[in-house]
């Protein structure tokens, strides 16, 4: 019973640490300032979820039914041609994201049947190391795709861009100031 602890402790703390794989630090880095574009933490992504995007990237036909797609493009008023590029920009996207996520949580399946089972350090050390080098691939790979797409935009949709990441940055503070009324 006391090994199964210990092997759930060893695999709560790698799970913490892979999460926030920011880095080590010697000293405290000097505060960076706020970045052009902000980039989704890709570590709260599964497959499933990266698949049903594929299906919605589409711009819809249908007047009931709303894409993500149509609604970005509504709100950044981009052109017919800048959708097109925007949709050519998601799929390739998706093409490289999905190996890599797939590839990722296979290797975590396989971290979790070792830590549960007592496996080898070395083996555990091997897959955290190759897992990490996955993450990395993938924000690599949203990084390259929003700098893609910010290249195509004009400087009032570039401007419409930042409002929606300052908006999406803000938001886990703004039931603070709701609750002392600021707004």
């Amino acid at each position: 019973m006391n090994m199964m602890k210990k092997t759930a402790f060893t695999f709560a703390l790698l799970a913490t640490l892979l999460a926030s794989c920011d880095g080590v630090y010697a000293q405290k880095p000097a505060p960076k300032p706020v970045p052009l574009t902000l980039a989704p933490d890709l570590s709260k992504l599964n497959i499933e979820k990266i698949l049903q995007q594929v299906q919605t990237t589409k711009v819809q036909q249908s007047a009931e039914e709303t894409s993500p797609l149509q609604l970005v493009a509504e709100f950044l008023q981009l052109r017919t041609g800048q959708v097109s590029e925007l949709e050519q920009l998601l799929q390739a996207r998706q093409a490289t994201l999905v190996p890599l996520f797939q590839t990722a949580q296979s290797l975590i399946q396989q971290l979790g049947f070792l830590l549960n089972s007592g496996g080898n350090p070395v083996q555990v050390g091997v897959l955290v190391i190759q897992i990490h080098a996955l993450q990395q691939q993938m924000a690599q790979a949203q990084q390259a795709f929003l700098a893609r797409f910010v290249a195509i935009l004009d400087p009032d949709q570039l401007q419409r861009l930042q409002t929606v990441q300052l908006a999406a940055h803000l938001q886990p503070i703004l039931p603070a100031f709701q609750s002392i009324f600021l707004f």
